[in-house]
């Protein structure tokens, strides 16, 4: 067995609180959650049927809840199925060349790899919060094929200033380079006084909009069901490409039958609009409130905390934190694995205010100790 490369690895050690996965602190809506309760216990045909292997209704609710064709839509077992299938397909072409920000989620990198492409990482400073910068322009000449951004940044949190991921957009568009751009987390990110009531509806409204991927021929934005809802052991995620060749060639690496009966009734119970923003802006509202109060409480206890605007925070403890929590069945996720960081970084869930309390304590009592 391989090293495990990511959170949730809860299967082998007793874990009583999970802050390895940067899924809703809100869980799954009770909305989602009753339909599909329903659904297994008196609906056989969940797992007698095959699943619909086009995702017709889902990705027609997904079309109509972002404004952008169906076509232009393809469904995959998670974010992370999407991501190998469309490094494949751009490989099918020819020879890859890839830049790759980093430090940040790993998959992009071992999704390359297994394509022999080649990567020129765009190493992000410590002393600039690992933000990317317009020094990514520089890397971006007309011989490269690909470029992967993380907006927000996985670990780091932070969200790609608005200009700049224009300019890069567009600097792409120019140069004809495929930018596969990963928002799995951008519903979770909000700003300290975003908004409140009608006013963080219509800021999820206009996040929800992304009609102005048409602009950019080039471009694959890929979404996830599974942090927003709460749902990583169902697996569904999306992509949605620029134009209908895109999508096609994208569909043309997955297996058939990809997305079960019970990750498209999920995900299409989910996108119910009126629920759905509602439960969203409880989200956003809970995460902007204990993201400060976890990162003052940190920086308190003498952790050096990055600036960030997702669902998790990525800080430095310089001593083996993991392994210590772990010890007392809590569970963080250690930043060792991400290129670009070291020993003694790590990234914790932003969680309900209860649990992070009880985390907070716990890494209090290790600090005193120390």
């Amino acid at each position: 067995m391989t090293e495990q490369a990511h959170g949730g690895n809860r299967y082998d050690c007793f874990i009583t609180q999970d802050f390895s996965v940067n899924t809703s602190p809100m869980g799954l809506p009770d909305y989602v959650r009753e339909v599909l309760q329903q659904a297994v216990c008196g609906d056989d045909t969940l797992w007698e049927w095959y699943p619909d292997p086009d995702c017709s209704r889902l990705r027609e609710a997904l079309s109509v809840y972002h404004s952008v064709p169906k076509e232009h839509i393809v469904c995959g077992n998670g974010a992370c199925e999407l991501i190998w299938a469309a490094v494949r397909a751009i490989a099918k072409e020819g020879a890859v060349t890839a830049v790759l920000p980093v430090p940040s989620f790993s998959e992009y990198e071992r999704a390359l790899l297994s394509v022999g492409a080649g990567i020129r990482y765009e190493r992000l400073r410590e002393e600039q919060g690992f933000a990317l910068t317009e020094a990514v322009l520089e890397r971006l000449t007309p011989e490269v094929d690909l470029l992967f951004l993380c907006n927000p940044n996985n670990p780091v949190g932070d969200l790609i200033r608005p200009g700049l991921l224009d300019r890069v957009l567009e600097h792409c568009r120019k140069n004809k380079i495929t930018v596969i751009l990963d928002e799995c987390f951008r519903e979770l990110t909000a700003e300290e006084g975003e908004g409140d009531g009608t006013r963080w509806e219509t800021e999820i409204r206009r996040l929800l909009d992304v009609s102005w991927v048409s602009a950019y021929p080039n471009l694959i934005l890929l979404k996830a069901f599974t942090k927003l809802y709460a749902i990583p052991g169902i697996r569904l995620g999306y992509c949605i490409c620029n134009s209908v060749e895109t999508a096609r060639r994208l569909q043309e690496q997955l297996p058939c039958w990809n997305v079960s009966n019970l990750a498209q009734l999920a995900g299409l119970t989910a996108l119910d609009d009126k629920k759905s923003i509602d439960y969203i802006s409880q989200t956003r509202a809970l995460i902007c409130t204990e993201r400060k109060f976890l990162e003052t409480s940190l920086k308190k206890l003498g952790m050096r905390v990055l600036p960030g605007n997702a669902n998790f925070l990525c800080f430095y403890a310089g001593y083996p934190l993991r392994e210590e929590l772990l010890c007392r069945g809590i569970l963080i996720r250690d930043c060792t694995g991400f290129d670009g960081l070291g020993r003694g970084w790590y990234r914790i869930a932003v969680r309900t205010r209860q649990e992070n309390e009880s985390i907070l304590e716990e890494i209090k009592r290790l600090t005193k100790g120390r």
